[in-house]
């Protein structure tokens, strides 16, 4: 079995995976009727990364699964959207930061669609949209870590989502070694499973101290 073939296999289940990645997140929230504890910034910035995904996949004319995994993902993120919107809107500060998302993922969102259907540009211009993906990926877990460390808890975060994004971070990281994708993409998966293991390691620091303080 040659590097490409394993490249691809890992491609096709990673495809897969992403198809349901953000399930088991929606579904904590709606058992829970919350969204406290789980970072809206961390939400916000997987939103506007699969919008630039959206105009980089359609002005590329990317592989279908590439497109389909990224509508799927809007879908699912968007429905996570409302779910913020009701439960999560608790303080003023809650509803400024929602809305002034809401108006910036509407604007980028808008933007992809645009430039995609209506608009034609040349390999560069959606190359940037790449770049700017890139940078949401990089950045998306940063928010949601720091949340864990200010209320030492993870009590809002799925923990088959964490688990999943970790087995997406392997497939990802297999794909673009054996498929010998650009630096970025090698990079943003390494980077990626190093943030993943923080959140790991929180989840099971707060959940160990919440049950030594509950038998305190």
């Amino acid at each position: 079995m040659n590097a490409h073939l394993i490249g691809e296999i890992t491609l096709s289940i990673s495809s897969i995976i992403y198809f349901i990645w953000f399930l088991p997140q929606i579904v904590l929230n709606f058992k829970r009727k919350s969204t406290d504890g789980l970072s809206l910034w961390m939400h916000g910035l997987l939103l506007l990364g699969y919008s630039a995904d959206l105009l980089y996949g359609f002005g590329r004319h990317m592989q279908w699964q590439y497109r389909a995994v990224t509508m799927v993902g809007l879908i699912c993120l968007f429905v996570q959207h409302c779910q913020f919107a009701r439960y999560g809107l608790k303080t003023k500060i809650a509803r400024d930061n929602f809305i002034f998302l809401s108006v910036l993922v509407f604007i980028v969102f808008s933007y992809a669609m645009l430039n995609f259907t209506l608009l034609h540009h040349g390999k560069q211009y959606y190359d940037i949209a790449g770049l700017v993906s890139d940078v949401c990926w990089m950045t998306y877990l940063f928010p949601q870590i720091i949340k864990n460390w200010r209320e030492k808890s993870t009590q809002g975060l799925s923990v088959w989502f964490v688990i999943l994004s970790i087995v997406l971070g392997f497939l990802d990281m297999t794909s673009a070694l054996s498929l010998h994708w650009d630096f970025p993409s090698i990079a943003n998966s390494s980077i990626g499973l190093l943030k993943k293991a923080i959140l790991i390691f929180q989840i099971f620091y707060y959940q160990r101290k919440t049950n030594a303080q509950r038998f305190d």
